[in-house]
C-alpha cells in the first residue's frame, strides 16, 4: 500500500526518467513506486480471483481500512505487483476481480465502487491494468447543533466543556480544559486566546458519546446521529475580537453564558451576551458552574440577580432551573422556540448537572431544521469560516451552508461564485468533493457544516469571510449584492455610542472598519410620541448607517447578524437591515 503523494512523487519521476507525474494509466509507465504497509489508502493487486467466503471478508476488513485512511476513499491499483511492476492481467481476470471488489465494498456499509479506469497493454498481448476507486458515504442523516460558549474570564468555561467533552472530573485546579487548549500560553496563563471546539453526539439509542468512550471526533460523527459542537470563547477582554467573531462566524444555534456560583453577582458583559441573544434572536442557556465553591447565601443572592438579568435583557422568556426531572424533549423545544431560558447548575469538580445539560442537548434541534426544506429549495449559499491547502487536493474550504444544497459541481446546471475579494468582485468556482462533519457525502443541505474542495476558474486568494454562491444571487433584485454602506438595526451596548465616529463591524468571520455616517433614533421616529424605548437593554434601539473604509466591499443581505465593537468594548448588535 502507498500513498496518492509517494505514488506519484518527483522523487520517483526523476529515478525513473519520467517527465511529467505518473499513473499506472499512463502510456509507457511498466514500473511504479513499492508497496509500503505504514499508512495511505492505496492498495497494489495483481489479481483478485478467489471467491470464498473467508478470502472476501478478509479483503473487506482491508478495504475499511484503506478507506478510513484515505476518508473516505480507496484506490486498488490492479494488475501491479507488490514491488510496483506492471504485468497486466487478462480480461476475464480483471471482470472476476472487479466483481471481488465490488462483493468486498458490499459488506461494508454505504461502499461502492465510483469508478474504474483501466488501460490496455498492446505490448502484453492486451493485457490491462485498472485503477479502481471506492468511495464510502454518509448514509445517515445527522442533525448538528453548534452552541456558543461565553462568559467571563475565570467563569471556568474551558472546564465545563473539558469535563463534558472528556468525562474527567476536574481536579480544582484546571485539570478539565486542558484537553481543549491549543496554544502552550494558554496553558500558562489559564486565559483562553483561541477559538477551540468540542464535541459530543448521541446515537440512535440516545447514548452520550464523547472522547470518553471514542477515540476521535471522527469516531463520534460515524456512530452519532445527532452532533453537538461545543465552540468555546475568549473571557479575557483583550480577545474581544476573536470572541465577536465566534458569535457571528461560526454560525451558532444556541449561546451558552456561563457564570461561576461564587460569583458576587453577574457581570456586565455576561449581561451583554444576553442582550445579544435577544436582539439576534438566540436560544439561550445559562450554565452555573463551580457549585462546589458556592455558599447558601452567595448563591441565592446570585440566582436573585441572575433572574433580575434576565427579566432585564430577555424579557419575553420563561425561567427555569432545570433538575432531572423536568430535562426533556419539551423543555428543549422550548428553548429552541425562544420560549424558557434553561438554567443549569454544575460542578465540573464533582461532575454534577452535566446529565441534565447532555439531556436537553441531545433532544434539541436546530430551528433551521424546521424550515431546511424551503432553504434546500433556495439557490445555494455557502459561509466560509477556514481554509486549507492540501497538495493532493487544492483548496478546501469549511463553513456553513445558509441556504440551498451543496452538490459537487458536474452535478449542477447553474453556475456558482465565490467571492468578494476586497474591491467587491467573485469568481466563478468548481466543488470537486464533499465532507459533512469529516464524512464524504454527495450534498450537504441547508443549516449544515461542510467543508468543500473547489477550484476557482481563475486565481483568487480564498479568505475566510468569503460566500460561494450560485451568481443568479448576485441579482436578486438588490437585497443581496456586494457595498460598501449598509443600514442596520441594532441594540446599542455601550452608553458612548453617540460619540463614536467609526467601530469595526463582524460580519460572518470577517471585521470591517466601518465609519458611523447616521445614527437614527427609532424611538424619536416613533408616530406614537408616548413610546417609551425598550427596558431589554441599556440604550434605545436605533438605526445605523455605516460605511466601510478605505473602499473596502462585502457581500449582504437584510436579516444577516452584525456584531460591532470599539476597541475593547462592544458596541452594540443587531441585523443588517437594507444595503445601501
Amino acid at each position: 500500500m502507498t500513498t496518492q503523494d509517494a505514488m506519484y512523487s518527483e522523487d520517483f519521476i526523476s529515478a525513473c526518467g519520467c517527465k511529467q507525474l505518473v499513473s499506472v494509466l499512463d502510456e509507457g509507465v511498466f514500473k511504479l513506486p513499492p508497496e509500503t504497509d505504514g499508512s495511505g489508502n492505496i492498495e497494489y493487486k495483481t489479481k483478485l480471483t478467489e471467491k470464498s467466503d473467508h478470502r472476501t471478508t478478509h479483503l473487506a476488513t482491508q478495504l475499511q481500512w484503506r478507506l478510513a485512511e484515505g476518508g473516505g476513499h480507496a484506490i486498488y491499483v490492479v494488475g501491479v505487483h507488490d514491488d510496483g511492476t506492471v504485468v497486466g492481467i487478462t480480461e476475464d481476470e480483471f471482470q472476476m476481480t472487479v466483481d471481488t471488489i465490488r462483493n468486498m465494498a458490499s459488506q461494508l456499509d454505504n461502499t461502492y465502487v465510483s469508478s474504474i479506469k483501466k488501460r490496455v497493454l498492446p505490448e502484453m498481448d492486451g493485457r490491462v491494468v485498472a485503477e479502481v476507486t471506492l468511495t464510502r458515504r454518509n448514509a445517515v442523516q445527522r442533525s448538528e447543533l453548534r452552541v456558543t460558549v461565553l462568559g467571563d474570564h475565570n467563569a471556568g468555561k474551558s472546564t465545563v466543556l473539558g469535563c463534558l467533552t472528556y468525562g474527567e472530573a476536574d481536579n480544582g485546579r484546571g485539570k478539565a480544559r486542558l484537553n481543549l487548549l491549543r496554544h502552550r500560553h494558554e496553558v500558562e496563563s489559564g486565559r483562553t486566546s483561541s477559538i477551540a471546539l468540542g464535541t459530543i453526539g448521541f446515537d440512535s439509542d440516545g447514548r452520550m458519546l464523547s472522547y470518553a468512550n471514542n477515540n476521535s471526533a471522527e469516531q463520534i460523527y460515524q456512530r452519532a446521529q445527532h452532533v453537538v459542537t461545543l465552540i468555546d470563547t475568549c473571557g479575557y477582554y483583550k480577545h474581544l475580537k476573536t470572541t465577536a467573531r465566534a458569535i457571528t462566524g461560526h454560525s451558532p444555534h444556541v449561546f451558552c453564558v456561563v457564570i461561576a456560583a461564587d460569583s458576587e453577582s453577574v457581570s456586565a458583559t455576561s449581561r451583554e451576551y444576553m442582550r445579544i441573544a435577544s436582539v439576534l434572536g438566540m436560544p439561550l442557556v445559562v450554565a452555573i458552574s463551580k457549585m462546589d465553591l458556592a455558599t447558601k447565601a452567595g448563591f441565592g443572592t446570585l440566582m436573585h440577580d441572575l433572574l433580575g438579568a434576565l427579566a432585564e435583557t430577555v424579557p419575553n422568556r420563561s425561567k427555569c432551573i432545570v433538575t432531572s426531572a423536568n430535562a426533556g424533549e419539551s423543555l428543549a423545544q422550548d428553548m429552541i422556540g425562544l420560549a424558557v431560558v434553561p438554567i443549569f447548575t454544575t460542578s465540573a469538580v464533582r461532575t454534577v448537572g452535566f446529565g441534565e445539560l447532555t439531556t436537553v442537548l441531545a433532544k434539541a434541534r436546530p430551528a433551521s431544521v424546521v424550515d431546511s426544506r424551503a432553504c434546500v429549495d433556495r439557490p445555494f449559499e455557502f459561509h466560509v469560516e477556514h481554509t486549507y491547502s492540501f497538495d493532493a487536493v487544492g483548496t478546501v474550504v469549511t463553513g456553513w451552508v445558509h441556504a440551498g444544497m451543496a452538490s459537487p459541481s458536474v452535478d449542477r446546471d447553474k453556475k456558482l461564485v465565490i467571492g468578494p475579494d476586497t474591491s467587491g468582485h467573485f469568481t466563478g468556482v468548481d466543488i470537486t468533493s464533499i465532507h459533512t462533519l469529516r464524512i464524504p457525502t454527495e450534498t450537504a443541505e441547508a443549516g449544515s457544516s461542510a467543508a468543500l474542495a473547489i477550484h476557482p476558474h481563475t486565481q483568487v486568494a480564498v479568505t475566510k469571510g468569503m460566500v460561494i454562491i450560485d451568481a443568479e444571487y448576485l441579482g436578486d433584485n438588490g437585497r443581496r449584492r456586494v457595498s460598501d454602506e449598509f443600514i442596520a438595526q441594532v441594540a446599542v451596548l455601550d452608553s458612548d455610542f453617540s460619540t463614536l465616529h467609526s467601530v469595526v463591524v463582524h460580519i460572518r468571520c470577517a471585521y470591517r472598519m466601518a465609519r458611523i455616517v447616521e445614527i437614527i433614533d427609532e424611538a424619536a421616529d416613533s408616530p406614537n410620541t408616548n413610546e417609551q424605548p425598550s427596558p431589554s437593554f441599556s440604550c434605545y434601539n436605533v438605526l445605523v448607517r455605516l460605511k466601510f473604509d478605505d473602499g473596502v466591499r462585502d457581500y449582504m443581505h437584510p436579516g444577516m447578524p452584525i456584531v460591532a465593537r470599539d476597541g475593547q468594548n462592544l458596541t452594540f448588535a443587531g441585523h443588517i437591515k437594507s444595503v445601501v
